[in-house]
């Protein structure tokens, strides 16, 4: 097969580009502070779709044992829609090579009501996250 003939075969991009990330996470370990950013935006990404199909598997095993996905889905309500999701800050306690660490994430999230007032607003809300299993899962408070 031709060199040209590859570079246009449609999944050819694909597959480079996860090489590449293989390749790339190989090499080199990410700082937890960027591990829990990405995390904490994927699943901002979700709330901000309006859906919520995803987001129970953000929380950590441990709590996923005493919380079920129905009671967990059950405390959403319908009163905001959520616009968009920033980070802000990410710090880190304990140790970083050892399993268990913890991270403060402040995000700045935009929103606007739902309702005969239909106001738009912004506010800082904090999560925590907890490293477990070595992952990074979201704790609830």
């Amino acid at each position: 097969m031709k060199i040209k003939n590859v570079l246009m075969y449609p999944k050819f991009p694909i597959v480079l580009a996860l090489f590449g990330l293989f390749i790339g996470a190989c090499g080199e370990k990410i700082p937890p502070e960027e591990s829990v950013k990405q995390r904490a935006m994927a699943r901002w990404a979700i709330r901000v779709t309006g859906k919520i199909d995803g987001l129970y598997e953000y929380l950590s095993p441990s709590q996923r044992q005493v919380l079920g996905r129905v009671a967990y889905e059950r405390t959403f309500g319908g009163a905001v829609k959520y616009l968009g999701a920033e980070v802000k800050s990410v710090s880190c306690e304990g140790e970083k090579s050892n399993d268990y660490a913890v991270c403060h994430v402040k995000i700045y999230i935009k929103f606007e009501t739902r309702g005969a007032n239909t106001t738009k607003a912004g506010t800082l809300l904090e999560e925590t996250w907890i490293k477990e299993d070595n992952q990074w899962w979201l704790a609830l408070k």
